[in-house]
């Protein structure tokens, strides 16, 4: 079962935003914003949560915090795309 997370897309997401924090998404969203996600939530959908609500960042001067955070956003649009391909 954890080598299938591992290679699935919200496995790979996960990695991508929270590895370095080892919370789930449902820990993150529940202990930062005080909701938890559906069993059918689709990548899309999280994908979303996870630009909108962790990683969304436009600022005016970038900081090397900001240039991280930017390239996390790259790196969830090339697994989306990949994973498109894929299936």
């Amino acid at each position: 079962m954890q080598d299938h997370f591992e290679e699935s897309y919200i496995g790979k997401l996960w990695y991508i935003v929270l590895g370095k924090d080892k919370r789930s998404f449902n820990e993150y969203f529940s202990e930062e914003y005080g909701f938890t996600l559906n069993d059918d939530i689709t990548d899309d959908q999280l994908s979303y949560l996870v630009i909108k609500l962790i990683v969304n960042v436009f600022p005016r001067s970038m900081t090397d915090e900001d240039r991280d955070k930017v390239d996390t956003m790259v790196k969830i649009r090339n697994l989306k795309e990949n994973f498109r391909k894929e299936n």
